[in-house]
């Protein structure tokens, strides 16, 4: 999953395919647990006017399918990231924001920092590092189907074009009229089958060479909706497999 979009403030990775500029938004659940906001934090991104209303556009309109996540990664060769920590601070909270296994951030809906037009904050300095914004697929390995497949592409432009300010419309068009999902191994010899029950259709080599979320090399087979298979196929995938959208 992983092309890059590249804006004048901003690169985001068409991995999921956005862009990001300053945020704006509204009121945190009081569950959420807060720490005190320490001042060796260094302000990263602003978070209201747009990271949050996409966040919270992918949470209404595609959970349980994808999620929006940040991707840091050192914007010059020397940059440790091993020690990176991230806040989302606003108001006077500070909420945590961790990594995953793949090193990406899933941007919080948080909607009473974002009222305090909050912002992402790390512990090292802002030129160190570049931000991407990723979409990441979350569907659940046994439910993926054509029909999962094509609902999810289409839906994915009907949630985010609508948030794309529109000096970067045509830029995002470009970068996302081709998005596909990708059924990714570490093996260039695994296969990802379609299936009408026990009945086996197609059988496809994961053989496109690609580069994952944590910027490791794996090897792809793309769909991109348009595969003539009934919607109720389904995909096995490979035991090792990661689902791009790229």
């Amino acid at each position: 999953m992983s092309q890059l979009l590249k804006f004048p403030a901003l690169p985001l990775l068409a991995a999921g395919l956005l862009c990001a500029l300053p945020a704006r938004a509204q009121s945190l659940p009081d569950a959420v647990p807060t720490v005190e906001v320490k001042a060796a934090h260094t302000r990263l991104l602003p978070y209201k006017e747009l990271f949050y209303p996409m966040a919270k556009a992918v949470q209404q309109s595609l959970a349980g399918r994808a999620a929006l996540a940040v991707q840091l990664r050192p914007a010059r060769p020397g940059v440790r990231t091993d020690d990176l920590a991230v806040w989302l601070e606003g108001g006077g909270e500070s909420l945590p924001v961790r990594a995953d296994a793949h090193g990406l951030y899933i941007v919080p809906v948080a909607d009473r920092i974002a009222a305090q037009d909050g912002s992402f904050s790390i512990n090292k300095k802002p030129s160190d590092l570049r931000a991407n914004l990723v979409l990441v697929p979350t569907l659940a390995p046994d439910a993926w189907t054509m029909g999962e497949i094509r609902r999810l592409l289409h839906d994915v432009h009907a949630t985010l074009d609508p948030l794309v300010p529109w000096h970067h419309r045509f830029l995002m068009w470009a970068f996302t009229r081709k998005l596909g999902v990708s059924v990714c191994s570490l093996s260039p010899s695994s296969y990802v089958d379609v299936r009408d029950g026990e009945r086996l259709l197609a059988s496809y080599p994961t053989s496109e060479p690609a580069r994952n979320h944590a910027n490791a090399p794996v090897y792809c087979h793309r769909f991109t909706g348009n595969e003539d298979f009934d919607p109720r196929a389904r995909l096995v995938l490979p035991e090792d497999a990661q689902v791009l959208l790229i």
